[in-house]
Formats: C-alpha cells, structure tokens, sequence
C-alpha cells in the first residue's frame, strides 16, 4: 500500500485517504438536502448515500455510512447497532442528543474516546436525575447513584427477587457506579486522570444506550406504599 504525507497526518495511506473523502462526501454531498422536502433525496455524481453504503458492503468494508447520513462510521453487529437506534428514538430530545453525539464520537472516521465517554454520562445524567431527583436541578449521575444506593427500599427493579418480591435496584446502582466512576478524564490532577481509551469509550457509549433505554422504558420506578 503506497503512503502519502498529507497535512493532517505525517504518514496516511491511500485507502485512509479515500475514506476520508467518502466521509467528506456523505457529510457535504448535495443529495443530503431532500429535494421535495421529504425524505426523498437528491442524487449528485456519487448517487445517493444508500448507493454509497450499498458499494461499501458489496466490498465487505469496515465502515458504514452512519443512519444520520452525516457521515461514516465503523461497523459492528447490525443487531448492537439497531439496539442503540433505538434507545436513541425511544429518548427525550436531550437524552438522544447525547447518546447520537457518544455514538459518533466512539464510531466516526476519527474517534474521540474522551467526548465520547463524556456524552455518554450526559446522556444517562439527563435521563436518570428527571426521574430519581427531579427537584434537584443540581444532580448529577453521581448523586442520583448515591440515592439509589442509600435509598434502595424506596425503589424497585423491573426484575422481580429470586422470591418473587420485588426486584432490587442494585443492578442499577452497579451500572451507575461503573459508568460514573469510570470516567477517568472527567478531572485532572489526580493520581488516577487520564484519558480515557477507546475500548473504555466503546463500553461506556453501549452501557449508555442500554440505562437510557431502562430508564426511558419505566425498568426504575419507586416503590408503591
């Protein structure tokens, strides 16, 4: 494969370049402002994205162009894919505006680990403090985790106890801790910041997707009297 020097890359190879320019394409291309204002799109030279995402599946390619048609995007199982579309159409606009931006952050054309774990938590935030602290207008994903914890009984978990009684929300709160707490980019200047690596951004945006899907679908709610 030849490499070519480039402004925004020392060394970057033919294939990186031409994706580039697909993703350039897709985000710019004319055929993304819909001709008759619905959702029919306008062709230019390159067709329509469908015509673009279809050439890059016929050639098995690693990347996509995103459901947004922004863009493109890495990838992965249709299922994982299809299941994070649907958390973000099932949000509230803020939520699923957070949850879309961690998706892109984590998948797009070049990857921002730490934005993309950021907008995760936000995501989560903007579900999980309307529903467990709503008069709080300053909770965070770290107070509404602390509530819970302290505050089980007044809460239950849509899957009921090994008795039947009802479900306990520790399963929640875990999920809340590992997300919360495994921010590590939120601060600097301790032992423990840093920036956050791509698989820890990948896990947090999935781990994201499925809270606010919980949390958007009543799987939390309080404990009836």
């Amino acid at each position: 494969m030849v490499r070519v020097r480039t402004k925004t890359s020392p060394w970057l190879t033919e294939a990186d370049e031409l994706l580039d320019v697909l993703d350039a394409t897709v985000h710019w291309g004319d055929f993304l402002r819909p001709a008759d204002g619905g959702n029919s799109y306008r062709p230019n030279a390159y067709g329509t994205p469908d015509d673009l995402e279809q050439l890059l599946a016929n050639a098995n390619s690693a990347w996509r162009v995103n459901a947004s048609w922004t863009g493109l995007e890495r990838r992965i199982d249709a299922t994982v894919t299809a299941a994070v579309a649907e958390a973000v159409r099932s949000a509230d606009a803020e939520a699923a505006g957070y949850l879309a931006a961690a998706w892109d952050a984590a998948y797009g054309r070049h990857p921002d680990p730490d934005k993309a774990y950021s907008e995760a938590v936000k995501a989560v935030e903007a579900v999980a403090c309307a529903l467990v602290l709503p008069a709080n207008g300053n909770a965070t994903l770290g107070t509404v985790r602390t509530h819970l914890r302290d505050a089980s009984t007044k809460w239950e978990f849509a899957l009921p106890a090994r008795d039947g009684t009802a479900g306990s929300v520790t399963p929640v709160v875990e999920m809340l801790t590992a997300i919360w707490e495994g921010q590590r980019s939120r601060h600097a200047g301790t032992a423990s910041s840093r920036r956050q690596t791509q698989a820890e951004a990948e896990a947090a945006v999935h781990l994201a997707a499925t809270l606010v899907q919980w949390l958007t679908a009543g799987v939390l709610c309080r404990r009836t009297p």
